[in-house]
């Protein structure tokens, strides 16, 4: 009994090691890849991960390869449901094509991307946590220029996590997601720019985020996009939305501060 449960445990270490081994060649190869920034890997702590509740334990989080001065805005990047089934590699290769870390690098912006990866949908409260956690260990973060991006399932937890938490963010970009409804807390984002966007094929998205767009104009709102890509289904919609590099452009414009 005992060989087989040694038998076991030495299975599972390499298992283990095989992984985090092929995890750190995909990051190499990544950081290898990319001109402007540079990807790490965040493993939060266990004392922190039971409040964390459903967020995988490890994340992305990516800094400008050339050396900054001063504070440097944050960029949240919040993946679909596809995600949550997904390896942690599976993940970061795909963030590293079509999501947060390939817009980022595309952008050639100075900030920092952090993407969290969940296996359950998100929650803002867990998510509210994570940002505090990462305030406090990176003091470069400017807390007046944080922002948050996401589609399908990440557009949906952008959507609801500056419903209840605006005043965490400077700008937001929530995309391709439907259940949009008037008894959202529009009024509490009646000065709050929004960048929306969507597949112009993606089915009953189109309409829910158009109706946040024009719900939000209708506030009384100025600071507000809406940008339906022609021709593009759900997935292409994913592929433009994270190319947009205009959409980094025009949230870096905005501060919360008052």
């Amino acid at each position: 009994m005992k060989k087989i449960i040694f038998s076991l445990l030495t299975l599972l270490l390499l298992t283990s090691f095989q992984q985090t081994k092929s995890i750190v060649k995909t990051l190499d190869k990544i950081n290898n890849t990319f001109k402007t920034m540079e990807v790490k890997l965040i493993n939060w702590p266990k004392n922190l991960q039971p409040k964390l509740r459903k967020l995988k334990r490890t994340a992305f989080i990516a800094f400008p390869k050339k050396e900054m001065k001063g504070k440097i805005p944050l960029l949240i990047s919040l993946h679909g449901g596809g995600g949550k089934k997904w390896s942690i590699e599976e993940q970061l290769k795909r963030s590293a094509k079509v999501k947060g870390l390939s817009l980022v690098e595309l952008a050639g912006k100075n900030l920092i991307l952090l993407e969290p990866n969940s296996s359950e949908k998100w929650d803002p409260k867990t998510l509210n946590i994570m940002l505090d956690y990462i305030l406090e260990t990176y003091s470069q973060i400017d807390h007046s220029r944080i922002y948050v991006i996401g589609h399908s399932m990440g557009g949906r937890g952008s959507w609801d996590w500056i419903q209840q938490s605006s005043e965490r963010f400077a700008a937001a970009a929530p995309g391709g997601f439907s259940g949009v409804s008037e008894n959202d807390n529009f009024a509490k984002l009646a000065n709050f720019p929004i960048y929306g966007m969507v597949g112009g094929e993606d089915g009953k998205n189109v309409a829910s985020v158009k109706k946040m767009v024009t719900l939000l104009k209708a506030t009384g709102n100025k600071n507000v996009k809406y940008v339906a890509f022609p021709g593009a289904n759900h997935s292409q919609g994913n592929k433009k939305l994270f190319s947009q590099v205009e959409c980094i452009d025009w949230m870096l414009n905005f501060s919360s501060k008052k």
